[in-house]
């Protein structure tokens, strides 16, 4: 039962983030369904709003030089521009042409390769090579599809509109690799990426119609717009693993502090050994189990993510020595707890070392009270761990 709410609990992360993008989806596929055939000028006036939704896009991502949704950007758009020039000097032939199951199969492959693309930015040099990339990939193509070789043999099971039989099954399967992923991660932007896809998917699937390529590909672009704002805004101002509020957000809110307050300054002892023994996800894992055992055990009092092995808490009201009180009580409760990893038959016992600092009427700002309650935990950490001080 234990085990069935743990695996239940991955999937809420996933719907919460998915509830815009999915109802952007459902209102293209709506729109779609309900409203096919569009007239003329309504198509025209889809392809408008689509180059402008993309310019758009393009430029909010540049300027916040985000590398992930930016080549997610690149492969809509580009897929969009060479189904409409196959589909207006094809005709009706385009769709079977070696030149679109091509292109399909370089779709499938590049929203699954982008999908899992590190996050970083955009102005690097792995951009740079990126961007060679798609160049070597697409020409490889354009001289194959010249000589009528898909890379992808034809298979007919049967009519797939716009997406041959095997191409269609590549697109599933990155399709069901994308949701398991955003499941298991809960970010938003995985999510927004996952419905993407599918847009994209549906899209190439009823190519045959004018309506298809502007509505859902247009919609593609406005969820990977959203996710990527979104996503910003959250890894910004929230801290993505424990989902507390991150180092920006208590500079941003350290000027609507009360007159009276104090800061309790938490760090997790040995975070360094810890990060090489357990590696990258076993240490994440330790992290989310501390900062849920921290919230558990202190529910009034605003906790922050401050760094990666620090944790910054505001009693507002309060002075130092109610605060040392809570502080350590917080330390004892993370002293006493069992933490059980995955992987290992054996508990882990892990300890922080926490410091307290109450606002003075000298202080200009609650920085300087946490580099009071900083310089205190060090002083204190030249001796031993596991021990509560104060400033």
């Amino acid at each position: 039962m234990r085990h069935f709410l743990s695996q239940l609990e991955k999937f809420f992360p996933l719907l919460r983030n998915s509830t815009l993008p999915a109802f952007l989806f459902g209102l293209s596929l709506l729109s779609f369904y309900g409203g096919s055939p569009f007239e003329a000028q309504s198509i025209i006036n889809l392809h408008i709003a689509f180059c402008s939704l993309s310019l758009l896009c393009f430029l909010i991502l540049v300027y916040f030089n985000r590398n992930k949704p930016s080549f997610f950007l690149l492969i809509i758009f580009s897929s969009y521009i060479l189904i409409n020039y196959l589909k207006n000097t094809l005709g009706e032939s385009s769709l079977s042409s070696a030149s679109y199951l091509n292109l399909c199969t370089f779709i499938s492959l590049n929203i699954g390769l982008f999908y899992y693309l590190p996050e970083q930015k955009l102005l690097t040099r792995q951009s740079v090579y990126i961007l060679l990339f798609l160049f070597f990939e697409y020409t490889i193509g354009e001289h194959l599809s010249r000589a009528g070789i898909s890379i992808i043999p034809q298979a007919e099971f049967g009519s797939i509109s716009g997406l041959e039989s095997i191409n269609l099954l590549l697109f599933a399967i990155v399709l069901i690799s994308q949701f398991i992923t955003s499941s298991l991660t809960g970010r938003i932007l995985d999510s927004g990426l996952f419905f993407a896809s599918l847009c994209i998917g549906f899209g190439l699937y009823y190519a045959d119609s004018n309506t298809s390529l502007p509505l859902f590909f247009g919609t593609a672009i406005f969820i990977t717009l959203l996710s990527g704002i979104e996503h910003l805004y959250q890894s910004t101002y929230k801290d993505e693993l424990t989902e507390l509020p991150g180092r920006n957000s208590f500079l941003l809110h350290s000027k609507d502090f009360p007159l009276k307050y104090s800061i309790g300054l938490i760090l997790i002892d040995d975070y360094e050994r810890l990060s090489k023994v357990f590696g990258r996800q076993g240490i994440n894992s330790l992290v989310k189990m501390i900062s849920q055992r921290l919230q558990d055990t202190e529910t009034e009092a605003q906790i922050y993510r401050y760094n990666d092995d620090e944790f910054v808490v505001l009693f507002r009201g309060e002075d130092k020595k109610s605060a040392f009180n809570r502080v350590e009580q917080m330390r004892r409760s993370i002293a006493s707890a069992e933490f059980m990893l995955r992987g290992y038959k054996k508990p882990i016992k892990l300890t922080v070392s926490g410091s307290v600092s109450e606002k003075k009427r000298s202080d200009a700002n609650a920085v300087e009270v946490l580099v009071r309650a900083d310089k205190a935990l060090q002083k204190a950490y030249r001796f031993t761990q596991n021990i509560t001080s104060q400033a």
